[in-house]
């Protein structure tokens, strides 16, 4: 593979994630709840798919928070945590 195609390769990727994403959001998040992003502030969903669709400084973190997800998912971490919670 080429660098051109690469490149090509990596931006189809980053697009994917990014509806990915949006497609979590607006399936998950109620309209009337806000989410809370460290020093960032807090944010509607509209404004999260927002900054999502920008690929904004705060879109990349939402990005990488879901991503985060999804692999605790998938590798069963996020199981192991709610039977170590569940056992307390």
């Amino acid at each position: 593979m080429n660098e051109k195609s690469s490149t090509a390769h990596r931006e189809e990727i980053s697009e994917l994630l990014k509806e990915l994403v949006i497609t979590r959001i607006e399936a998950q998040m109620p309209s009337n709840l806000k989410m809370s992003i460290g020093s960032y502030g807090s944010f509607t969903k509209n404004q999260l798919i927002q900054h999502v669709t920008d690929d904004d400084e705060i879109g990349r973190q939402v990005m990488k928070m879901h991503i985060r997800f999804i692999r605790a998912q998938a590798n069963g971490q996020l199981v192991d945590a709610l039977n170590s919670v569940a056992d307390e």
